[in-house]
């Protein structure tokens, strides 16, 4: 069982609500904006069985190729002694490396052959890949012996080793979906599966992945519906466009609400595969009043809070909160105060809107000098009475909403403790236990689920990273941000994240000395490539975005200039002949 799962731990991944990319590293490029990728076949190198009396060099290079090919894993052990063979665990872990040196595999005088390479990443046996730190190298020495006059590696690998030119033909990024703890949202949890095989094959895959529960990357802090025990009565077959997915009795346990969230899971789970599935258990519909169901009868529980309001765009121009219309191209660019809110005759240092649009969020300083961070209606004609006011200390990082109306925020952000709170909409104030490790927050993005944090944070050395981590509770049922997983972006100075449509955005130099530039991210750290069209002149230093797919991304340059991208790719300057008045950017989230 353990070896046919890594044709489904042979890695797959999703990203985000869906990047169609997958982890390489060597130099940052331009790339284009993608949808998901449906599954297809493999391009990759097709095992082929060891030639007769094949040198050692031959014979290593042979078996490295045919470890790519998840669906011959016996071929591949034709490679070894018998004993290596048996003892061999290609599911265990795939380490990716650059292949493109001339020097990664040669031999050594001794007859051993050495693979000696830089390490891209890793994927673990469910599938989740992790970013190689800086330096880090793949090395292996393959020892060899005779078996019958043939020469046979003889020494176990640990996993699978995989050259980044077969990465994309083998593996495709893929998500499964859970529940946010207040079952609201679902919440995408990022793995790999081979692109390989067939529908049915892959689906089955999914699904079995799905019925483990979340991986390590979401810890505690999403939760799966499926009973414990819950698993695939049969594999699951796609015919004539329909999957059929067949559940162990265990989920006849459930709720009547509960079984529609469980069908909400698998549905966007096979979304990828097919857009028609049909789900059962005990040979009953789990839904006794549906059939076929689709991923977009579950819309409600959208990863990224679809709503008509987040594609508006606001701002804060000296001290003032803002609309800022004009993107659409219906009417002219340029700002509206937003002189009918509650929040208006505060003066922002930051502001934050909720992903309705109708609440807002400021970050200021009181009339006693204090920091506070002050909240209410957007739209109103409510007195001042009507703000909620909550004291902070020290530096408050710009706050963020969830789509639970949840409003986030980290102040004491240059002190030796940054702390991380959270206040309810009636106002209720939770600290999130949070070890920084050292390091400070330069920015705080939740996404809409409430369970995953984007982070920028400076560490002790004064560098950059982004860092993504997960609200989960610990033994005491506090609530606690963990899983910390910096990307490990070969970017420097960067200034600001936010969570995309593709995965993540990052304001950041290439190189020490470069102008600062937009750049698209995976959300496991794979992949940093330009902004499509993104212009030489400006320099990126603040980003606005987020999760739906008809927000444009927005950048503010060094001179406070906003620059949107457009629908086909080209790019918007506002310039309202005031250069010298920053806007900072904003959408709902």
């Amino acid at each position: 069982m353990r070896t046919k799962l890594l044709a489904a731990a042979l890695a797959s991944a999703v990203l985000l609500t869906g990047c169609a990319t997958v982890p390489t590293k060597g130099p940052i490029r331009s790339g284009s904006q993608e949808g998901l990728t449906p599954v297809r076949g493999g391009l990759g190198i097709e095992a082929q069985h060891p030639r007769d009396n094949a040198k050692p060099l031959p014979l290593v290079n042979g078996f490295l190729e045919a470890m790519s090919d998840s669906r011959a894993f016996d071929v591949a052990r034709e490679y070894m002694t018998p004993d290596a063979a048996a003892a061999w665990k290609p599911e265990s872990k795939i380490s990716v490396y650059d292949q493109s040196s001339s020097q990664a595999v040669s031999q050594r005088t001794d007859g051993k052959v050495q693979l000696s390479a830089p390490l891209i990443g890793t994927i673990d046996e469910r599938g989740s890949w992790t970013p190689a730190k800086p330096g880090q190298q793949v090395n292996f020495t393959f020892v060899l012996a005779e078996t019958s006059g043939q020469f046979r590696v003889a020494n176990v690998p640990a996993g699978v080793f995989l050259g980044s030119n077969q990465l994309e033909p083998r593996l495709a990024p893929r998500a499964l979906y859970f529940f946010n703890p207040a079952k609201t949202m679902l919440v995408p949890d990022p793995i790999y599966v081979p692109n390989t095989l067939p529908a049915g094959q892959s689906a089955t895959q999914l699904i079995q992945e799905l019925l483990k529960g979340p991986t390590s990357r979401l810890g505690n802090g999403a939760i799966s519906i499926a009973p414990e025990g819950t698993s695939l009565a049969v594999s699951v077959p796609v015919d004539s466009g329909v999957a059929t997915v067949a559940l162990s009795d265990e989920a006849a346990a459930l709720s009547e609400s509960d079984r529609r969230l469980l069908a909400a899971q698998i549905a966007w789970t096979l979304r990828l595969i097919t857009n028609r599935v049909r789900i059962t258990v005990s040979g009953a519909s789990l839904l006794p009043d549906s059939d076929v169901l689709s991923f977009s009868d579950f819309g409600a529980y959208d990863p990224s809070g679809q709503d008509g309001r987040l594609k508006d765009l606001y701002g804060v121009q000296k001290g003032k909160i803002q609309r800022i219309r004009g993107q659409d191209g219906a009417e002219d660019i340029g700002t509206t105060p937003l002189d009918n809110s509650v929040l208006y005759s505060s003066s922002a240092q930051s502001f934050a809107v909720n992903l309705r649009g109708d609440t807002g969020a400021i970050v200021t300083t009181t009339k006693d000098g204090l920091p506070a961070v002050l909240s209410g209606a957007l739209d109103s004609d409510k007195k001042a009475a009507d703000v909620k006011t909550t004291r902070t200390d020290g530096k408050v990082l710009r706050p963020s909403y969830d789509n639970e109306n949840n409003l986030w925020y980290v102040d004491r952000a240059d002190s030796a403790a940054p702390r991380l709170r959270m206040r309810t909409p009636d106002g209720k104030v939770t600290e999130i236990r949070a070890n920084f490790g050292g390091a400070h927050p330069l920015a705080l993005r939740m996404a809409p689920d409430g369970v995953r944090a984007l982070l920028v944070m400076r560490s002790k050395t004064g560098a950059t990273s982004v860092q993504t981590a997960t609200v989960g509770t610990n033994d005491a049922k506090q609530l606690v941000l963990s899983q910390f997983r910096p990307l490990e972006l070969p970017l420097t100075d960067i200034t600001d994240a936010s969570w995309n449509q593709l995965g993540i955005l990052v304001a950041g130099k290439s190189a020490k000395g470069q102008p600062g530039r937009p750049w698209q991210v995976n959300v496991d750290g794979s992949q940093p490539r330009l902004i499509p069209g993104v212009s030489t002149q400006f320099d990126a230093v603040k980003l606005a975005s987020n999760l739906s797919v008809d927000t444009l991304p927005v950048v503010q340059d060094s001179t406070g200039e906003l620059h949107w991208q457009r629908k086909d790719l080209g790019w918007v300057n506002m310039n309202d002949g005031d250069k010298g008045t920053p806007i900072d950017p904003v959408y709902p989230g």
